[in-house]
């Protein structure tokens, strides 16, 4: 409670008071109304835009390419030799075995395209995070072998000699050496070709073939989940046996020894993705920035990952 004073001195006062003219209810209807505006906006699930558009491989970075291939090339491991399998030679005849003749198949099955080859697949996860108990999983993008690019090797076995053949891997991984073309010896020329064009797991992908792998789906608004880049890794399917195999992105005998076992999967499982949300492109790149798989030299390489016993 406010005190005045006020002295008399003879003189007519005039006193003006005044009076609040607002009461506790004023403004307590806007807020019900802003209340409720709230619920029902909770309530109905405003529309959110999850349009999603195809992202493609972005441009070379020189401009010489406005769609270019992308390349990937896995290597799996060959554990009779105890060395990560490359691609043979066309020349070595007969070749020694390689890729998926380690995961059970002959160069004979694979060139025929056989059905488990056909169900099997590689499949790329797409994370959030490399930090694997704080990241979240978004999408996968999945591609077939029989996708994959092809070479020209001996893949028939026509004596049927199991055990005698000259590369003994061969034996060893229970399976008989292909025969190399059985030729004319007069005038050289091929009597009977045992060569197939054999598939390879290497992959080149373009936008003109529509490939699986060189596109993938993702958000057109980004303001609904602001993600810059994704990170990658890599698994195969077999179909034959159902295993799973795991890849890394370095050749796994570059690894420290002490880092075979407790290896950080950070550093060894991942590439980068970036993507951009107003051309709706993408690149991949090495964890330390550098792009990848615009090219054969600089193919986006896994390679299979070997639990040391």
């Amino acid at each position: 409670m406010n005190k005045y004073t006020f002295k008399l001195d003879g003189k007519d006062l005039n006193l003006s008071l005044g009076f609040g003219t607002t009461i506790d209810e004023v403004g307590r209807e806007d807020l019900i109304k802003t209340y409720e505006d709230d619920v029902v906006r909770k309530v109905i699930n405003p529309t959110k835009d999850y349009e999603i558009t195809r992202y493609r491989h972005a441009p070379l970075d020189d401009g010489s390419d406005n769609s270019p291939e992308i390349y990937y090339e896995f290597m799996f491991y060959d554990s009779i030799q105890s060395t990560w399998n490359t691609n043979p030679s066309a020349s070595v005849s007969p070749p020694p075995p390689f890729a998926y003749n380690f995961q059970g198949y002959t160069n004979e099955e694979i060139a025929a395209n056989t059905s488990d080859l056909n169900k099997s697949f590689f499949k790329l996860d797409f994370y959030d995070k490399v930090d694997k108990p704080k990241q979240k999983f978004y999408m996968s993008s999945l591609f077939s072998p029989i996708r994959g690019n092809r070479l020209n090797l001996d893949s028939i076995d026509l004596d049927c000699d199991y055990g005698g053949a000259a590369n003994a891997d061969w034996t060893t991984l229970g399976m008989n050496e292909p025969d190399s073309p059985i030729t004319n010896m007069s005038n050289g020329s091929i009597i009977y070709d045992t060569t197939r064009d054999v598939l390879i797991p290497t992959f080149t992908l373009d936008m003109d073939n529509k490939s699986s792998g060189y596109f993938f789906y993702w958000l057109k608004n980004k303001e609904l989940i602001n993600i810059k880049h994704f990170f990658i890794s890599a698994k195969f399917f077999n179909a034959r046996d159902g295993v799973i195999t795991r890849f890394l992105n370095q050749l796994p005998s570059t690894l420290p020894a002490t880092k075979m076992n407790s290896f950080d999967p950070t550093a060894y499982l991942y590439y980068r993705v970036q993507i951009n949300q107003t051309n709706y492109t993408y690149k991949v790149l090495d964890l330390t920035g550098i792009r990848v798989g615009t090219s054969p030299a600089t193919a986006i390489k896994y390679w299979e990952y070997i639990n040391p016993s």
